[in-house]
């Protein structure tokens, strides 16, 4: 197979890349070492559109390259659909020492969820690696997740929990800090569509900016909650400010207040609370 110099600006990082974490140090010894002696290990990437390509192996490499502002990278072009990129990529990422354990037994789980292999036994076998092995890889992987949503045990279904691993760490995390802000009165609310409205989300987050992808998905819940009637909430705010939201015929009438009296009334026709919402976003993301 022959190196292939292609333009940096048609590669992007495979969604299904394993590493969460791109090391600082890592990146800069690639740095250092292409500027003093102009070698790279070219990167294992799929065509995936004209002039499109998708970088399986080789997301550091690549981000070197990026902060180098270098034209063209090498490249390695792989005839293979999406499956067989993952399968590749599983054996290259599963034999690096540099991965968690926690990192290739979420990868293995996302493998077995693609349809890779059909169970552990077979990505024991396609591996090479032993069945206890990657048993106590998946355990960590679990283990992590549960960590994260012990404050949300309601929602933590099996599908739940397949789509939030599909997610880049990124997006999982915001994901995950949004949902944490929820009170339990929208968990109850939302928890019916939540697998949907993830699977959606995990979906497209590879192919999209983190802070679009949070906007869609504030979007998806906020129809959910507009979608009832009477709706009525109350928080307190980390400025001691209490808020609350309720509608009232075709209005959204928030209030503000101290502990004893009201500070503003705002009220919103219902049919602007979207744009309103959006606009506010703007104030919120950066």
């Amino acid at each position: 197979m022959e190196v292939q110099w292609i333009p940096v600006n048609s590669l992007k990082i495979a969604d299904y890349n394993p590493r969460e974490v791109r090391s600082p140090e890592i990146i800069q010894g690639i740095i250092e070492t292409y500027r003093s002696k102009k070698i790279i290990k070219p990167l294992l990437v799929r065509k995936i559109a004209d002039e499109e390509y998708e970088v399986f192996d080789g997301g550091t490499r690549l981000e070197a390259l990026k902060l180098l502002n270098v034209d063209k990278a090498p490249c390695l072009v792989y005839e293979c659909n999406r499956k067989e990129a993952i399968e590749i990529a599983a054996i290259i990422h599963t034999n690096r020492e540099e991965l968690t354990s926690a990192e290739k037994g979420k990868f293995i789980l996302r493998c077995i969820n693609e349809g890779v292999w059909k169970n552990v036994e077979e990505a024991s076998r396609g591996l090479g690696i032993s069945k206890d092995t990657i048993y106590d890889w998946i355990k960590e992987a679990k283990i992590r997740v549960g960590d994260s949503f012990t404050h949300l045990k309601k929602i933590l279904n099996k599908d739940v929990r397949r789509s939030l691993a599909m997610m880049p760490k990124p997006v999982r995390d915001k994901v995950i800090e949004e949902l944490s802000t929820l009170r339990e009165e929208i968990i109850e609310k939302i928890k019916r569509d939540l697998p949907s409205i993830l699977k959606e989300i995990a979906d497209v987050a590879g192919d999209i900016d983190t802070d679009e992808v949070i906007k869609d998905f504030r979007l998806k819940i906020s129809s959910i909650i507009e979608s009832g009637s009477g709706y009525l909430t109350r928080f307190k705010g980390s400025s001691g400010l209490f808020y609350e939201i309720e509608e009232v015929e075709d209005n959204i009438l928030i209030k503000v207040s101290g502990k004893s009296s009201i500070y503003q009334q705002l009220t919103i026709p219902r049919i602007d609370v979207k744009e309103f919402v959006r606009k506010l976003s703007r104030f919120t993301l950066g």
